[in-house]
C-alpha cells in the first residue's frame, strides 16, 4: 500500500521540478527580451536603426 503512494509522490515530485525549471527558464528569457526591447527603443531615436525593426533571437 505504501509502495503505491510512494510511486505517486515520486511522480508528482519529478513533474513539479520540471515545471519550476521551465518557469524559471521562461522568466529569464522574458527578462532578456524585455531588456533588448528597452535598449532598442531607447537607442533607435539616436541611431540610423529603424525603430520597430527588432531581432530578438
Amino acid at each position: 500500500m505504501y509502495k503505491k503512494y510512494l510511486i505517486i509522490f515520486f511522480y508528482l515530485f519529478i513533474t513539479s521540478c520540471n515545471t519550476v525549471t521551465g518557469t524559471i527558464e521562461g522568466t529569464a528569457l522574458g527578462v532578456v527580451k524585455d531588456v533588448k526591447t528597452t535598449y532598442h527603443y531607447s537607442t533607435c531615436v539616436f541611431t540610423k536603426t529603424t525603430c520597430g525593426d527588432l531581432d530578438l533571437d
